[in-house]
């Protein structure tokens, strides 16, 4: 007996039913992932739709990397790992490293360590030096950090070359610093010898534009005995590390003082006065006699502000306050004391508590002298307020009002030791003489009635 019939038969509720009765359920399951798949699909092919030159730039990208690949794999491979087909295909080098970097430039023949300039006589390196940040000046290593921007030209006609076209681009070549003769400068005295960050541009004509970015830590000699109110001139020296004088000479562009924006390269504790640079031919430096270098000159002053707030106005609100128990009653010692006491207390612990703002010295500054005169005048009014409490119990009590009487008759007496002015005078008289005429008249008003 068949299945079917057998299932039937039996009054199952798993009889067969017509096609039409059949539940959507089986078939919506494998609609849902066909419907998804082909959504996946459009979403893919719509950059495509949009864009065809996408699709047409990826077969010319994977077209080229088979070729180089090709000839990687004959010539040999320069790089190894993902990079390998890159370093390999000159339209990457001119592309990413831009159409001014050749390979065949400078020429082979190109000597790095020669001077270009006729023999026995020095190179003119026309310099310009821009300040652009002043960071911080440490007083505990003496030392100023700020940053420079180096800019040289000078001409070398061995780098002479054929320009490629008219434009700007066509007629300048970018190289490495490395690959030319350049003048090797240096900032004198700096602490970090950091490498610069070099740029060099070379005209068709061969003049070299050579652009280096300084972030040194110079040391400094730095007076600060009139800190917190101390401004401080620097001089920064660059000069070239392989060349003396005689064979190298820098010399200064036109420079104007008043086009630098100075608030712009001031930091936050430090404001920029002045900025000035000049060019000193000869000049005896710690590495040779007769050097040549560009000295710059750097006026800052301190902003007073943060100290004047934080260190100087709490210790003279704290010195006008140990002198108000002098105006208190001397009856009341307790509260005389107890100010004082705060006084004394408050100034010792704030001293410790601003020792670290101070420049670590071996001599002392403004400010410390200051402090210490705060801390005599606290302690001195204290002791004044002890001193009178001893005096006013010896003399029971009566030493307060005593002086307090003798201040009074002093008054008195300077008001009538000083002689009254002439106005006073001329009153008085004229007072005087009608008090005289009354009085007479009065006396022979009362002679008239004797009579009577």
């Amino acid at each position: 007996m068949p299945v079917n019939s057998r299932i039937a038969g039996s009054g199952s509720m798993y009889a067969p039913t017509t096609p039409r009765e059949r539940p959507s359920a089986s078939w919506s399951v494998g609609g849902k992932a066909r419907m998804l798949m082909m959504v996946q699909i459009a979403l893919c092919l719509i950059p495509y739709l949009a864009d065809p030159k996408l699709l047409k730039g990826e077969r010319d990208r994977n077209k080229m990397m088979h070729t180089e690949t090709t000839h990687a794999a004959n010539d040999g491979p320069l790089l190894e790992g993902p990079l390998e087909w890159i370093s390999n295909q000159e339209w990457f080098k001119q592309s990413w490293l831009g159409q001014n970097e050749d390979t065949d430039y400078p020429p082979m023949d190109y000597e790095i360590f020669r001077r270009p300039s006729k023999p026995g006589k020095p190179v003119n390196v026309w310099s310009y030096i821009r300040l652009d940040h002043l960071y911080d000046i440490s007083e505990d290593s003496s030392t100023i950090h700020f940053h420079l921007t180096v800019r040289l030209k000078w001409n070398d006609t061995r780098l002479r070359f054929q320009p490629l076209g008219p434009g700007a681009e066509a007629r300048n070549r970018i190289v490495k610093a490395d690959s030319i003769w350049h003048p090797s400068l240096r900032v004198l005295k700096d602490m970090t010898h950091h490498e610069p960050l070099e740029t060099v541009r070379v005209t068709h004509g061969g003049q070299v534009t050579y652009t280096a970015h300084y972030d040194s830590e110079v040391w400094a000699e730095i007076d600060f005995r009139h800190y917190p109110f101390d401004s401080h001139k620097f001089v920064v020296d660059v000069s070239s590390y392989r060349y003396s004088a005689d064979r190298v000479i820098l010399n200064m562009t036109n420079f104007d003082p008043n086009r630098v924006n100075l608030e712009a390269l001031s930091g936050p504790m430090w404001r920029v006065v002045a900025f000035n640079q000049k060019s000193v031919p000869n000049k005896r430096t710690v590495y040779l006699d007769n050097d040549s270098v560009v000295e710059i000159e750097l006026f800052v002053k301190r902003r007073i502000t943060n100290p004047l707030v934080v260190m100087i106005l709490p210790m003279c609100l704290l010195g006008i306050l140990s002198t108000t128990p002098l105006f208190i009653s001397i009856e009341k010692f307790s509260d005389r004391a107890a100010i004082g006491a705060t006084g004394c207390f408050t100034i010792v612990m704030f001293f410790f508590v601003v020792n670290e703002y101070f420049p670590k010295m071996g001599y002392l500054t403004w400010l410390h002298y200051y402090t210490v005169f705060t801390n005599l005048y606290i302690f001195g009014a204290f002791f004044a307020i002890m001193g009178l409490q001893v005096m006013n119990r010896h003399y029971g009590g009566k030493t307060e009002l005593g002086w307090r009487e003798k201040w009074n008759l002093n008054n008195k007496a300077a008001q009538v030791s000083t002689p009254p002015p002439p106005e006073m005078k001329a009153r008085v008289r004229s007072a005087d003489m009608a008090l005289t005429r009354s009085r007479h008249t009065n006396n022979n008003n009362n002679n008239n009635n004797n009579n009577n």
